[in-house]
């Protein structure tokens, strides 16, 4: 009796040591993707849940966080198959969830838009800070068909299979090209807008000088002209070979 409460206790405690060393592992990639993205006095209080593919760093918005994980999951598999992308780590988010917090960010850059992605990590600003008129339902529908998880994501993929080595046009508008492929979403612009010719030369050189609708349109118009004539495998082979570029 004496020896099988022995070993009980034996057990018991290297089970709890066990969790002990996994909870700390987990609390050391926590602080290391905090500290890649937000000062010091910012790291305190995150929490996290994890996916197949997606971990989500959130504050109190456990709901929403949720919902990031969720789709990130659903949709790495498409992406991975089209940019063979082959990732052994799961997909980094955090979800910011006051204007103030994200400004203290690395991630902020003079504005404030949906999501953003930064050396190897998705940011998402809550919706509940995002300027639409809806409510409950309509607001998670909203989030979920034209929210930023997708496009993040694919920006992600770009940057992995460049190697960082391609232009601003091409990767956005890459990314409006997929994320219309696998959400239906296409970036809105009024119609005579539309009908304004840039050249890829000036996208590639006055991206962020031209107005934002129009040079996000007009990349998205350019990467679906190239798939429409050459396919997308070749606009894969292409990316791949900017990859094996030097840098």
């Amino acid at each position: 009796m004496q020896k099988t409460i022995k070993w009980c206790f034996l057990f018991l405690l290297f089970f709890t040591l066990g969790q002990t060393v996994l909870q700390k592992s987990d609390w050391t990639e926590q602080k290391n993707i905090l500290q890649k993205v937000l000062p010091k006095e910012a790291q305190n209080q995150w929490y996290q849940i994890e996916g197949n593919y997606s971990r989500v760093y959130y504050q109190t918005e456990k709901e929403i966080a949720q919902m990031i994980q969720r789709q990130a999951d659903t949709y790495y598999s498409m992406i991975a198959k089209d940019f063979d992308w082959k990732r052994t780590e799961k997909i980094d988010f955090m979800l910011f969830e006051t204007k103030q917090m994200f400004m203290s960010s690395f991630f902020y850059e003079g504005e404030i838009p949906m999501g953003v992605y930064y050396k190897g990590v998705i940011g998402i600003v809550s919706p509940n800070l995002w300027d639409v008129q809806k409510q409950g339902g309509q607001k998670t529908d909203y989030f979920l068909e034209k929210g930023p998880v997708v496009h993040e994501m694919i920006h992600f993929a770009v940057e992995e299979k460049t190697k960082g080595n391609c232009p601003r046009f091409l990767t956005e508008g890459i990314a409006l090209y997929y994320e219309k492929k696998y959400t239906g979403f296409l970036w809105y612009i009024a119609e005579e807008e539309k009908q304004k010719q840039i050249t890829k030369a000036k996208l590639e050189k006055e991206f962020d000088q031209i107005d934002v609708s129009l040079s996000y349109w007009k990349s998205y118009e350019w990467v679906a002209k190239f798939v429409e004539c050459y396919g997308e495998e070749t606009l894969q082979k292409a990316l791949q070979q900017k990859g094996e570029k030097e840098i």
